[in-house]
């Protein structure tokens, strides 16, 4: 029950509560009359019953940061980590004084709309997806009663770049190929290879020699490489653990190829071509043949739509390229090459136009 009484000409009102099993008090005092004092005891009284003051009060920014220290950064990869420490400073800026039980879901609404404004909608479900996760252990923590994750959903108003932007057609793919076995430098090494298996380049920069079985025509995928840290790390996900087989082509140039003492792309600093070298020998193989500019990781996404456009069934690919499932490779790759969907296209009226027979 609340403790109302007067001091002086104003009334106090006193309540107490226990926060994580310690007994505290609230208190507050000027109300000039009794009824206005009762109204704000029935208030807090309900706030009290409810759990809300009986959270632990907590910055937003410096418990989400600490959540994330503790059990994020040891585990996850470079990539995602700087998704992470994108997601820190936009609820640094834009909830500095927050606590974590005064966020509501139109708080968090709010903050992907103005997010929104500026990104593409995939970027802004990345973020909803990190606070979302947040969100969940503060409340199983009991620094909120409320989960403000709930009835949000994610916007963007920047055009992300289309699917045929991310890959290369057929001619583009072979010119790409037939160029880089013309330069014996790391960087077109690691591009081929990229071309020839659709390995992630952290996969690429992570193989080591006893990772390439020349004799039964293999690559085994176990680890990767953080081109930051300088160290290896296990793959992106339990799936991408794979081995798979290689043609003909790419064993010859294996076979060509000096492999270093540590890693099979070895540079003469010892490591393998940073993400940033090879794609500045990427851009430049590109731009010589006259082929739309992708990303390194683009040429993972020529890798399988080239084979999807081949008929290679979806199970294969998707076995190859490390996903979990094939949905996740539908889901990714539910597009064809130019040539490809020219040629279904021909097909299908071929087929619709024998009922007019």
């Amino acid at each position: 029950m609340a403790s109302i009484y007067k001091r002086s000409n104003n009334w106090t009102v006193e309540i107490v509560y226990r926060v994580d099993g310690v007994r505290k008090k609230k208190r507050k005092s000027g109300f000039t009359t009794k009824s206005e004092a009762q109204k704000w005891a029935n208030l807090t009284e309900s706030k009290k019953y409810s759990g809300e003051l009986s959270t632990t009060a907590k910055l937003f920014y410096p418990t989400m940061l600490k959540w994330y220290q503790i059990f994020k950064e040891p585990k996850i990869a470079r990539s995602t980590k700087l998704w992470f420490n994108t997601v820190l400073k936009l609820v640094e800026k834009e909830w500095p004084d927050k606590l974590v039980s005064d966020i509501r879901s139109s708080d968090f609404q709010e903050l992907l709309n103005k997010y929104g404004q500026t990104h593409v909608k995939v970027s802004t479900k990345r973020v909803n997806n990190i606070i979302s996760e947040f969100g969940r252990y503060a409340f199983d923590e009991g620094y909120t009663t409320r989960d403000f994750t709930r009835n949000v959903y994610n916007t963007g108003k920047v055009e992300s770049k289309t699917a045929e932007m991310k890959f290369l057609e057929n001619d583009e793919f072979q010119k790409l190929i037939k160029r880089a076995k013309q330069s014996n430098s790391i960087s077109a090494h690691m591009i081929i290879t990229a071309c020839l298996t659709g390995m992630r380049y952290a996969e690429i920069a992570g193989l080591r020699p006893k990772n390439v079985d020349l004799n039964n025509k293999t690559i085994s995928i176990v680890e990767t490489w953080d081109q930051i840290s300088h160290e290896f790390k296990p793959t992106k996900t339990k799936s991408s653990v794979r081995t798979i087989s290689m043609p003909d082509d790419l064993v010859d140039l294996f076979k060509k190829w000096e492999f270093g003492d540590g890693f099979v792309f070895q540079g003469i600093n010892g490591y393998p071509s940073t993400s940033a070298a090879c794609n500045h020998t990427l851009k430049n193989y590109l731009k010589k043949d006259n082929s739309k500019q992708i990303t390194f990781h683009g040429l993972r996404h020529t890798h399988a739509s080239y084979l999807l456009a081949n008929d290679i069934s979806v199970q294969y690919v998707s076995e190859r390229l490390g996903h979990a499932n094939t949905n996740i490779t539908l889901g990714i790759y539910a597009h064809l090459l130019e040539d490809k969907r020219s040629e279904e296209n021909l097909k299908a009226l071929n087929k619709l136009n024998i009922l007019n027979k």
